[in-house]
């Protein structure tokens, strides 16, 4: 679900509480349905037969390989709160609602709506008055971020030491305010992959390829991630997750995070999440964290 907006870093998903071979850092248990009805007109909309809890795509960078099953909604949200200091300058950010809705159409496809929401930045910078003195001075902005459209197709299911496979398509359109917007269409590709290695534990990542918009024009930027997903119980799982941009904005270097958080169960349909973490060099962010809820129906 990366949205090419500066609140990338923050944003992720977590793995439910029993990892899955669908899933890992944001997933619990697969979710496959045990039957496929027959298809009832062009869009075989008869919905799936759930047979266990929803696999989500927050609150970790990793995106899960599952899609929504066939005929169902998911709905996943959130609030970010991100910190950075360089020099004396000071950034803090909060972001929300996150806003991602996950439409399966098909068996193993879904579309996807996204929407990272309404951003509000405080800049506290150093600054000297006439007579010399040093003074603190604070600068706000605020506005919407762009829209997103896209899709997930799984495309392969784990077998022997082949993990899962699925990829991501989006784009999104320069929809926000301005000063927050990218002010330009933003291509983006991520392949992902997911791997049960016991019943309580799973290794995941994805690999992504964009061309966002920068201040300073386009420019093309990869990413990657690798997660570990244990499940604690049957609704309280744990994640930790490596990720990175490369390289972060035009004519910078590469970006790099460390991230980890708990996701909770509270029925098979909705799930609970929160997650912090920190850059690992001075072009990622200081520090974030965030709460969120995933729903489906």
């Amino acid at each position: 679900m990366l949205l090419l907006c500066s609140a990338q870093t923050a944003r992720g998903q977590a793995p439910a509480s029993r990892p899955s071979g669908e899933s890992l850092s944001n997933q619990s248990r697969p979710e496959r349905a045990t039957t496929r009805p027959e298809a009832t007109g062009f869009w075989f909309w008869e919905p799936a037969e759930l047979s266990g809890p929803l696999v989500t795509d927050r609150p970790d960078f990793t995106e899960s390989t599952d899609a929504v099953p066939r005929g169902h909604f998911q709905l996943e949200m959130g609030y970010t709160f991100t910190y950075d200091r360089e020099k004396t300058d000071r950034v803090r950010d909060h972001t929300a609602p996150e806003f991602l809705l996950r439409v399966g159409l098909f068996d193993d496809f879904e579309l996807r709506l996204g929407w990272d929401g309404y951003s509000w930045s405080e800049n506290l910078f150093e600054g000297r008055t006439r007579a010399g003195r040093s003074v603190t001075r604070e600068d706000s902005t605020q506005g919407s971020n762009d829209l997103s459209i896209g899709f997930k197709y799984k495309f392969l299911e784990q077998a022997g030491l082949r993990p899962h496979f699925g990829v991501i398509g989006a784009l999104s359109a320069p929809s926000g305010s301005a000063g927050v917007s990218s002010g330009g269409v933003d291509p983006e590709a991520v392949l992902l992959w997911a791997y049960d290695v016991t019943d309580w534990f799973s290794v995941a990542g994805n690999v992504g390829l964009a061309v966002p918009t920068g201040a300073d024009g386009r420019f093309f930027q990869t990413s990657s991630s690798v997660a570990l997903a244990f499940a604690l119980t049957d609704e309280l799982g744990t994640y930790v997750e490596y990720f990175g941009f490369y390289p972060n904005a035009n004519d910078s270097d590469a970006a790099h995070s460390l991230n980890g958080g708990f996701t909770y169960l509270i029925t098979d349909n909705f799930q609970l999440d929160v997650r912090a973490g920190f850059g690992l060099n001075e072009e990622a962010d200081d520090f974030f964290t965030g709460v969120g809820f995933s729903w489906r129906w």
